[in-house]
């Protein structure tokens, strides 16, 4: 990749020009596939009581009992951390966002002028 306003060669995993500045348009949001990055939010779907460990393991990439025998593996030892770090990331990961599907239109209702 090269910088387009020095011109200099950039290696793609920059997200700024070392010359001069300028942004190279990688955000560090998004994959190298140009899709979104992960983010760390508590699905609604598939959560049992607020969805903190679901959402630790779509994160992660890993099973979600095994992040949930986890959390209560620390709730007992050592006392009490896993309720705090669970509460905590109760408060700090945002919700999935709703996805409705879209309306459904009926042909029956629309007037026809003939």
């Amino acid at each position: 990749m090269y910088c387009t306003s020095c011109g200099i060669e950039l290696p793609d995993s920059h997200r700024y020009c070392h010359q001069c500045g300028t942004a190279t348009g990688n955000t560090g949001f998004t994959s190298p596939t140009g899709e979104p990055g992960m983010r760390l939010t508590r699905p609604m779907a598939e959560k049992k009581i607020a969805g903190v460990c679901a959402g630790i393991a779509r994160y992660f990439g890993i099973d979600v009992t095994l992040v949930r025998i986890i959390m209560v593996c620390l709730a007992f030892w050592p006392p009490s951390v896993g309720l705090i770090l669970y509460i905590v990331c109760w408060i700090v990961m945002p919700k999935d966002p709703l996805l409705l599907p879209p309306p459904h239109v009926s042909q029956g209702n629309a007037a026809v002028a003939n």
